[in-house]
């Protein structure tokens, strides 16, 4: 009997030894692998503490996006009537007319009629990056239409211009255009055909 009880407690000891075993292995490895991330962080991180923070935290932060531009037109009197809005950036690159060949941004679909909207959106606009923006009016006839613009500047300052269909000078009753500057250079012949409208 005293035999059996020996064994029996030898098992359940070497049972023991074996769990400890196993659990010490496994935090070892998940300890190890912890500590070859942290170590990997800092080596990248060495410079300073608040990269060290960053690298700790991992969070991925979207850009914030900013609309830049928004031009609504109304009462244009024909289906003819195009009005583009065009935004031009500090390296001479151009979005309007449907094309945008800006970085990390957004232009709404080209739209034309008697009514409509466009819009530029910066997609990271923490970059605060200067932008011009111009109103391209193009129409076969000479319709009168009333627009609004309004841009935001990259020291976040809001401009608001509106231009009525009164048929006085500066509404646009036929081909013209009209520049916003920013701070970015604005190509004279964005908007062929047509005059620039003070």
């Amino acid at each position: 009997m005293r035999g059996k009880k020996g064994i029996l407690a030898i098992a359940i000891v070497a049972a023991l030894a074996v769990a400890i075993t196993t659990a010490g292995a496994t935090a070892g490895a998940s300890s190890g692998n912890a500590v070859a991330a942290k170590k990997k962080c800092k080596k990248k991180n060495h410079a300073s503490s608040a990269k060290k923070k960053r690298c700790k935290k991992r969070k991925n932060v979207p850009p914030v996006s900013v609309v830049r531009a928004n031009l609504t037109w109304s009462n244009g009197g024909s289906d003819q009537v195009e009005m583009d809005l065009f935004v031009f950036d500090a390296q001479g690159r151009t979005a309007g007319r449907g094309t945008d060949a800006i970085p990390a941004s957004d232009l709404s679909p080209d739209v034309h009629g008697p009514a409509g909207t466009e819009t530029f959106t910066d997609l990271n606009a923490k970059q605060n990056r200067p932008f011009s923006f111009g109103v391209c009016y193009t129409n076969a006839e000479s319709t009168h239409t009333d627009y609004t613009i309004t841009y935001v500047t990259s020291d976040g300052v809001t401009h608001t211009e509106t231009r009525a269909d009164d048929g006085i000078p500066p509404s646009l009753g036929g081909p013209a255009h009209v520049n916003y500057s920013g701070g970015a250079p604005i190509p004279d012949n964005y908007c062929p055909g047509t005059n620039l409208v003070p």
